[in-house]
Protein backbone atom coordinates (compact mmCIF):
# COMPACT_ATOMS: atom_id res chain seq x y z
CA UNK A 1 0.00 0.00 0.00
CA UNK A 2 2.82 2.39 0.90
CA UNK A 3 4.54 1.62 -2.42
CA UNK A 4 1.45 2.59 -4.37
CA UNK A 5 1.16 5.82 -2.35
CA UNK A 6 4.74 6.77 -3.26
CA UNK A 7 4.04 6.00 -6.92
CA UNK A 8 0.89 8.14 -6.85
CA UNK A 9 2.74 11.07 -5.24
CA UNK A 10 5.59 10.78 -7.75
CA UNK A 11 3.14 10.88 -10.69
CA UNK A 12 1.35 13.85 -9.11
CA UNK A 13 4.63 15.74 -8.64
CA UNK A 14 5.71 15.02 -12.21
CA UNK A 15 2.36 16.25 -13.53
CA UNK A 16 2.66 19.49 -11.52
CA UNK A 17 6.18 20.05 -12.81
CA UNK A 18 5.05 19.46 -16.40
CA UNK A 19 2.17 21.93 -16.04
CA UNK A 20 4.43 24.56 -14.48
CA UNK A 21 7.06 24.12 -17.22
CA UNK A 22 4.30 24.62 -19.78
CA UNK A 23 3.35 27.88 -18.08
CA UNK A 24 6.97 29.09 -17.90
CA UNK A 25 7.49 28.39 -21.61
CA UNK A 26 4.27 30.21 -22.43
CA UNK A 27 5.24 33.26 -20.36
CA UNK A 28 8.65 33.67 -22.05
CA UNK A 29 7.12 35.26 -25.13
CA UNK A 30 4.52 37.41 -23.33
CA UNK A 31 5.43 41.13 -23.41
CA UNK A 32 5.51 43.31 -20.29
CA UNK A 33 2.48 45.42 -19.45
CA UNK A 34 3.03 49.17 -19.10
CA UNK A 35 2.04 49.33 -15.44
CA UNK A 36 3.51 51.09 -12.43
CA UNK A 37 3.48 49.37 -9.06
CA UNK A 38 2.50 51.68 -6.18
CA UNK A 39 2.31 50.65 -2.52
CA UNK A 40 -0.55 52.37 -0.70
CA UNK A 41 0.67 53.39 2.75
CA UNK A 42 -2.08 53.27 5.34
CA UNK A 43 -2.00 56.23 7.70
CA UNK A 44 -1.76 55.71 11.44
CA UNK A 45 -0.85 52.60 13.44
CA UNK A 46 -2.64 50.21 11.08
CA UNK A 47 -1.13 46.81 10.28
CA UNK A 48 -2.47 44.40 7.68
CA UNK A 49 -2.05 40.63 7.90
CA UNK A 50 -2.44 38.33 4.89
CA UNK A 51 -4.35 40.70 2.59
CA UNK A 52 -6.71 38.30 0.81
CA UNK A 53 -8.69 40.64 -1.44
CA UNK A 54 -8.97 44.34 -2.26
CA UNK A 55 -11.66 46.22 -4.15
CA UNK A 56 -12.78 49.82 -4.68
CA UNK A 57 -16.01 51.82 -4.68
CA UNK A 58 -17.09 54.56 -7.07
CA UNK A 59 -15.32 57.21 -5.00
CA UNK A 60 -11.98 55.43 -5.19
CA UNK A 61 -12.06 54.23 -1.58
CA UNK A 62 -10.30 50.92 -1.02
CA UNK A 63 -12.03 48.01 0.75
CA UNK A 64 -9.43 45.61 2.12
CA UNK A 65 -10.15 42.11 3.41
CA UNK A 66 -7.31 40.68 5.49
CA UNK A 67 -6.72 38.00 8.13
CA UNK A 68 -5.81 39.52 11.50
CA UNK A 69 -5.69 37.34 14.60
CA UNK A 70 -7.78 40.01 16.35
CA UNK A 71 -9.52 43.15 15.12
CA UNK A 72 -11.58 43.90 12.03
CA UNK A 73 -10.99 41.95 8.80
CA UNK A 74 -12.75 44.58 6.65
CA UNK A 75 -10.89 47.90 6.47
CA UNK A 76 -11.85 50.92 4.35
CA UNK A 77 -9.21 53.46 3.25
CA UNK A 78 -9.44 56.47 1.00
CA UNK A 79 -7.32 56.48 -2.16
CA UNK A 80 -4.41 58.06 -0.26
CA UNK A 81 -4.47 55.44 2.50
CA UNK A 82 -6.34 57.41 5.16
CA UNK A 83 -8.40 55.16 7.45
CA UNK A 84 -12.17 55.63 7.10
CA UNK A 85 -13.81 52.71 8.93
CA UNK A 86 -13.58 48.98 9.64
CA UNK A 87 -15.79 46.11 10.78
CA UNK A 88 -16.21 42.36 11.06
CA UNK A 89 -14.29 41.33 14.20
CA UNK A 90 -15.36 37.84 15.29
CA UNK A 91 -17.39 37.15 12.13
CA UNK A 92 -14.79 35.27 10.08
CA UNK A 93 -12.66 32.17 10.30
CA UNK A 94 -10.88 32.56 6.93
CA UNK A 95 -11.64 35.85 5.13
CA UNK A 96 -11.22 35.25 1.40
CA UNK A 97 -13.07 37.48 -1.06
CA UNK A 98 -14.55 40.98 -1.17
CA UNK A 99 -16.55 42.59 -4.00
CA UNK A 100 -18.80 45.64 -4.40
CA UNK A 101 -22.02 45.22 -6.35
CA UNK A 102 -23.44 47.77 -8.84
CA UNK A 103 -25.57 49.34 -6.07
CA UNK A 104 -22.50 49.94 -3.87
CA UNK A 105 -23.12 47.13 -1.37
CA UNK A 106 -20.10 45.26 -0.01
CA UNK A 107 -19.98 41.44 -0.17
CA UNK A 108 -17.47 39.22 1.61
CA UNK A 109 -16.81 35.47 1.57
CA UNK A 110 -15.41 33.22 4.31
CA UNK A 111 -13.51 30.24 2.87
CA UNK A 112 -13.75 28.20 6.09
CA UNK A 113 -17.38 28.59 7.12
CA UNK A 114 -18.66 29.19 3.55
CA UNK A 115 -20.65 32.20 4.75
CA UNK A 116 -21.40 35.09 2.37
CA UNK A 117 -22.17 38.48 3.91
CA UNK A 118 -23.73 41.55 2.32
CA UNK A 119 -23.06 44.93 3.97
CA UNK A 120 -23.93 48.54 3.36
CA UNK A 121 -20.91 50.75 2.58
CA UNK A 122 -20.99 51.75 6.27
CA UNK A 123 -20.71 48.15 7.44
CA UNK A 124 -24.32 47.37 8.34
CA UNK A 125 -25.05 43.70 7.66
CA UNK A 126 -27.92 43.41 5.17
CA UNK A 127 -27.95 39.73 4.19
CA UNK A 128 -26.30 36.45 5.13
CA UNK A 129 -26.07 33.43 2.82
CA UNK A 130 -25.01 30.15 4.37
CA UNK A 131 -23.69 28.24 1.36
CA UNK A 132 -23.53 25.05 3.42
CA UNK A 133 -22.49 21.54 2.40
CA UNK A 134 -18.99 21.96 3.84
CA UNK A 135 -17.53 18.42 3.55
CA UNK A 136 -14.84 18.81 6.22
CA UNK A 137 -15.39 21.59 8.79
CA UNK A 138 -11.96 20.82 10.27
CA UNK A 139 -10.13 22.04 7.15
CA UNK A 140 -9.07 25.69 7.20
CA UNK A 141 -10.03 26.11 3.54
CA UNK A 142 -13.13 24.11 2.64
CA UNK A 143 -15.72 26.65 1.53
CA UNK A 144 -16.66 29.42 -0.86
CA UNK A 145 -14.15 31.77 -2.46
CA UNK A 146 -15.63 34.56 -4.60
CA UNK A 147 -18.80 36.23 -5.87
CA UNK A 148 -19.97 37.89 -9.09
CA UNK A 149 -23.11 39.89 -9.90
CA UNK A 150 -25.39 38.95 -12.75
CA UNK A 151 -28.64 40.15 -14.26
CA UNK A 152 -31.73 40.91 -12.15
CA UNK A 153 -29.63 41.22 -8.97
CA UNK A 154 -28.69 37.53 -9.14
CA UNK A 155 -25.45 36.37 -7.53
CA UNK A 156 -22.94 33.72 -8.55
CA UNK A 157 -20.83 32.22 -5.76
CA UNK A 158 -17.81 30.02 -6.39
CA UNK A 159 -17.84 27.21 -3.82
CA UNK A 160 -14.36 26.23 -4.69
CA UNK A 161 -12.19 24.55 -2.08
CA UNK A 162 -13.67 21.23 -0.92
CA UNK A 163 -16.60 21.48 -3.33
CA UNK A 164 -16.23 22.26 -7.04
CA UNK A 165 -19.27 24.20 -8.13
CA UNK A 166 -20.82 27.52 -9.05
CA UNK A 167 -24.07 28.41 -7.26
CA UNK A 168 -26.59 30.99 -8.48
CA UNK A 169 -28.72 32.88 -5.93
CA UNK A 170 -31.44 35.45 -6.39
CA UNK A 171 -31.24 38.87 -4.74
CA UNK A 172 -32.79 37.54 -1.54
CA UNK A 173 -30.20 34.81 -1.17
CA UNK A 174 -32.38 31.93 -2.40
CA UNK A 175 -30.60 29.23 -4.41
CA UNK A 176 -31.60 29.10 -8.07
CA UNK A 177 -29.22 26.48 -9.55
CA UNK A 178 -25.74 25.07 -9.34
CA UNK A 179 -23.29 23.34 -11.65
CA UNK A 180 -19.83 21.79 -11.63
CA UNK A 181 -18.12 18.79 -10.12
CA UNK A 182 -14.59 17.74 -9.18
CA UNK A 183 -12.33 16.87 -12.11
CA UNK A 184 -10.38 18.17 -15.08
CA UNK A 185 -12.91 17.78 -17.90
CA UNK A 186 -15.02 20.55 -19.44
CA UNK A 187 -17.23 22.08 -16.77
CA UNK A 188 -15.31 20.34 -13.98
CA UNK A 189 -13.12 22.13 -11.45
CA UNK A 190 -10.14 21.68 -9.20
CA UNK A 191 -10.42 24.64 -6.80
CA UNK A 192 -12.78 27.28 -8.16
CA UNK A 193 -10.82 30.25 -6.83
CA UNK A 194 -12.31 33.30 -8.56
CA UNK A 195 -15.13 34.27 -10.91
CA UNK A 196 -16.06 37.32 -12.97
CA UNK A 197 -18.82 38.31 -15.39
CA UNK A 198 -17.73 39.93 -18.64
CA UNK A 199 -19.35 42.55 -20.88
CA UNK A 200 -20.74 39.60 -22.87
CA UNK A 201 -22.58 38.57 -19.67
CA UNK A 202 -20.77 35.25 -19.61
CA UNK A 203 -19.11 33.86 -16.49
CA UNK A 204 -15.31 33.46 -16.44
CA UNK A 205 -13.91 31.06 -13.84
CA UNK A 206 -10.37 30.76 -12.48
CA UNK A 207 -10.08 26.97 -12.25
CA UNK A 208 -6.97 27.25 -10.12
CA UNK A 209 -5.35 23.82 -9.91
CA UNK A 210 -6.34 22.92 -13.48
CA UNK A 211 -4.43 25.99 -14.62
CA UNK A 212 -7.17 27.33 -16.83
CA UNK A 213 -9.98 29.82 -17.33
CA UNK A 214 -13.38 28.28 -18.13
CA UNK A 215 -16.30 30.16 -19.64
CA UNK A 216 -20.05 29.62 -19.09
CA UNK A 217 -23.38 31.28 -19.74
CA UNK A 218 -25.24 32.50 -16.69
CA UNK A 219 -27.39 29.37 -17.03
CA UNK A 220 -24.30 27.18 -16.57
CA UNK A 221 -23.77 26.12 -20.20
CA UNK A 222 -20.10 25.38 -20.89
CA UNK A 223 -18.69 27.64 -23.63
CA UNK A 224 -14.99 26.81 -23.67
CA UNK A 225 -11.71 27.00 -21.82
CA UNK A 226 -8.17 28.35 -22.09
CA UNK A 227 -5.49 26.24 -20.44
CA UNK A 228 -2.20 27.84 -19.39
CA UNK A 229 -0.71 25.38 -16.90
CA UNK A 230 0.38 26.04 -13.34
CA UNK A 231 -2.29 27.78 -11.26
CA UNK A 232 -4.81 30.41 -12.31
CA UNK A 233 -5.68 32.26 -9.12
CA UNK A 234 -7.98 35.08 -10.15
CA UNK A 235 -9.95 36.73 -12.96
CA UNK A 236 -11.36 40.26 -13.27
CA UNK A 237 -12.57 42.67 -15.94
CA UNK A 238 -11.36 46.25 -16.20
CA UNK A 239 -13.89 49.11 -16.48
CA UNK A 240 -13.27 49.09 -20.25
CA UNK A 241 -14.03 45.36 -20.52
CA UNK A 242 -10.52 43.93 -20.71
CA UNK A 243 -9.89 40.57 -19.06
CA UNK A 244 -7.05 40.07 -16.59
CA UNK A 245 -5.99 37.03 -14.58
CA UNK A 246 -3.27 36.10 -12.11
CA UNK A 247 -1.09 33.07 -12.85
CA UNK A 248 1.51 31.19 -10.83
CA UNK A 249 3.55 27.97 -11.32
CA UNK A 250 2.85 25.13 -8.92
CA UNK A 251 5.32 24.21 -6.19
CA UNK A 252 6.79 27.71 -5.68
CA UNK A 253 6.30 30.32 -2.97
CA UNK A 254 3.96 33.19 -3.78
CA UNK A 255 7.02 35.45 -4.08
CA UNK A 256 8.26 33.58 -7.15
CA UNK A 257 7.00 33.92 -10.72
CA UNK A 258 3.55 35.30 -9.83
CA UNK A 259 2.15 37.43 -12.67
CA UNK A 260 -0.94 39.37 -13.57
CA UNK A 261 -1.71 38.79 -17.25
CA UNK A 262 -3.97 40.44 -19.80
CA UNK A 263 -6.02 37.99 -21.90
CA UNK A 264 -7.50 38.41 -25.36
CA UNK A 265 -11.16 37.47 -24.81
CA UNK A 266 -11.54 36.39 -28.43
CA UNK A 267 -8.72 33.82 -28.39
CA UNK A 268 -7.44 33.40 -24.82
CA UNK A 269 -3.98 34.56 -25.94
CA UNK A 270 -1.85 36.28 -23.31
CA UNK A 271 -1.27 39.89 -24.37
CA UNK A 272 0.92 41.09 -21.51
CA UNK A 273 2.24 40.34 -18.04
CA UNK A 274 3.33 42.14 -14.88
CA UNK A 275 5.12 40.43 -11.95
CA UNK A 276 3.15 40.83 -8.71
CA UNK A 277 1.64 38.64 -6.00
CA UNK A 278 -2.06 38.48 -6.74
CA UNK A 279 -4.22 36.13 -4.67
CA UNK A 280 -7.32 37.94 -5.95
CA UNK A 281 -7.65 40.91 -8.32
CA UNK A 282 -10.14 43.74 -8.85
CA UNK A 283 -10.29 47.14 -10.54
CA UNK A 284 -11.01 50.67 -9.36
CA UNK A 285 -13.33 52.77 -11.50
CA UNK A 286 -10.35 54.69 -12.92
CA UNK A 287 -8.77 51.47 -14.22
CA UNK A 288 -6.28 50.96 -11.39
CA UNK A 289 -5.65 47.25 -10.91
CA UNK A 290 -5.79 46.02 -7.31
CA UNK A 291 -3.93 42.75 -6.66
CA UNK A 292 -4.23 41.22 -3.18
CA UNK A 293 -0.72 40.50 -1.93
CA UNK A 294 -1.47 37.87 0.76
CA UNK A 295 1.03 39.80 2.93
CA UNK A 296 0.97 43.16 4.72
CA UNK A 297 1.09 45.35 1.59
CA UNK A 298 -1.70 47.19 -0.20
CA UNK A 299 -0.62 47.38 -3.84
CA UNK A 300 -2.03 49.29 -6.81
CA UNK A 301 -0.99 48.90 -10.46
CA UNK A 302 -1.48 52.04 -12.54
CA UNK A 303 -1.10 52.55 -16.28
CA UNK A 304 2.17 54.33 -17.10
CA UNK A 305 0.80 55.79 -20.31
Amino acid sequence: MLKFLFIFLAVLLQSSQTESERLRELMKDVPDLSLERVEVKAEGPLTFVGVSAVTSDGKGNLYVLHRPATGDPVVVLDRKGKFIRSWGAGMYMMPHGIRIDPAGNVWTIDAHTSMVYKFSPLGKRLLTIDVGDVPDPMQEFCGATDIAFGAKRHLFVSDGYCNARIIEYDGRGRKVRQWGTKGSGPGEFDKVHSIAIGPDRNIYVADRENGRVQRFTQQGKFLGQWTYGGQVYAVAFSPTGELFASIHPKGLSLDEQFNVVKIDVASGRLLGKFPVRAHEIAFASDGTLLPASRNDQIVALRDRR
